[in-house]
């Protein structure tokens, strides 16, 4: 919309200028009022600033914008063409509008429009040119001018392609502007996502790591109070279920805690080459032990050997152990989890976790990362804010591919180690 606004101010700027340089040109050469072409140029004017306060009046009214900016760019071809015909048309001083109009189709309607403007403008000023060729029309005062002696069929044929040629080269770079614009709008949406994700961590990370702080050193004295009481003599069974569930309570509150400080103040750890390889299967493996997900999730591992990364080697098996969590829990059962991950790039390593589950809907999506924000009925919705911590601070990233119904992709970004320790060593690392 306010691309339009921008093509109406321009358009009635265009018409108020055509119309004085006309009345100057007549006043220069002391022309009359009413005689032709300058007659039919002031129509044209006049019409031009008639249809832009139609335009303008029924803006609000329009909830279509890129309908009615296709319109808007069809008169001003149309009208182009008109200005063209009448001020000799294949001699015409304002064909250079043609590739204007092509340029504001662009802007308006995208790369597509841009074609489809220039693809309209060849086949108006075509016709306009065949119809003149055979004798079916004339611009005014044509026949009397000096260009009418060269009017012949290789001129024709000179002066055409040169404008075709012309209006193809101003689509095709002004479309690949335009989409590079598109692209860079987009980069730039997901980046202000990010500072403000960041920000949001930033605040809840102060919170959650002060808050932390006071309660660990309590549950860590309670915890200890609980065991010595339970080993005194003296107790009823029920009691002691009572203080079962106090000390399980307790460890449930301090493991909670603990996830508070590791997304407020992960740090950066100790970077070290690691072997992906390795990590992925040691937590593979780990995954298959545990009840609630081994029976019925297979991973396939499908990383190329030999790929290395450089960063704390508990925060990248702490990244992915978070990440098979999640995607066990998403998939039925004899669902399947690919792990795979191959070198992306001089920098970096790319690591993906693809599930065949029931994927994640979109407005999820964009909030997936947030802290505290959970689907589960039990989470806490710190799972991947930390993965996200962890990784920003270790110098990579991570994003989500997902549509309902097909399953989900967390695309890992993992700082590589150029060089560093052999496979072998990195294996006794590991």
């Amino acid at each position: 919309m306010r691309k339009l606004r921008w093509l109406m101010l321009g358009r009635a700027l265009f018409a108020m200028l055509t119309l004085g340089a006309i009345l100057v040109y007549r006043a220069g050469e002391r022309l009359s009022f009413f005689v032709e072409p300058l007659t039919s140029l002031y129509v044209v004017a006049g019409f031009v600033f008639l249809v832009n306060l139609l335009y303008l009046a029924t803006f609000r009214w329009f909830r279509h914008e890129e309908a009615f900016g296709g319109i808007q760019i069809f008169g001003d071809v149309l009208v182009v063409s008109a200005i063209a015909y009448l001020t000799g048309l294949l001699y015409s001083p304002f064909l250079f509008l043609y590739p204007i109009v092509i340029i504001c189709g662009t802007i308006i309607l995208g790369r597509m429009g841009g074609y489809f403007t220039a693809g309209v403008s060849c086949i108006a000023f075509g016709v306009l040119v065949n119809f003149q060729h055979y004798g079916m029309l004339a611009p005014p005062g044509f026949e009397s001018s000096p260009f009418a002696q060269d009017f012949t069929g290789q001129v024709v044929f000179y002066r055409t392609s040169v404008l075709f040629l012309a209006c193809l080269v101003t689509c095709l770079v002004s479309g690949y502007i335009a989409e590079q614009e598109t692209r860079a709008r987009a980069d730039l949406a997901v980046m202000e996502e990010q500072v403000k994700r960041v920000e949001k961590m930033a605040i809840i990370g102060e919170m959650a790591a002060g808050l932390a702080h006071e309660i660990k050193n309590p549950l860590a004295s309670l915890s200890g109070s609980i065991q010595m009481l339970k080993g005194e003599k003296g107790w009823e069974p029920h009691h002691e279920k009572l203080m079962g569930i106090a000390v399980r309570e307790t460890a449930r509150l301090s493991g909670l805690v603990t996830e508070f400080l590791l997304f407020a103040r992960p740090g950066s750890g100790s970077p070290v080459p690691i072997l992906v390889a390795s990590v992925v299967e040691e937590t593979v493996a780990l995954l298959e032990q545990d009840a609630r997900y081994g029976h019925h999730v297979g991973v396939e591992v499908l990383v190329v050997e030999g790929l290395t990364v450089r960063m704390d080697l508990g925060h990248l098996r702490q990244v992915m152990l978070n990440l098979l969590i999640n995607a066990a829990e998403a998939v039925p059962d004899g669902g399947t989890v690919i792990v795979s991950g191959y070198r992306q790039n001089r920098n970096a390593v790319a690591l993906s976790v693809k599930d065949d589950g029931v994927g994640i809907d979109p407005d999820i999506v964009k909030h997936i990362f947030d802290p505290f924000f959970t689907t589960k009925k039990e989470g806490t919705g710190l799972g991947l804010s930390i993965v996200h911590r962890l990784l920003e601070e270790s110098g990579g990233g991570i994003q989500v591919v997902s549509c309902p119904g097909d399953g989900a992709e967390f695309l890992l970004s993992l700082p590589c180690d150029p060089g560093g320790p052999s496979p072998r060593e990195l294996r006794d690392r590991c």
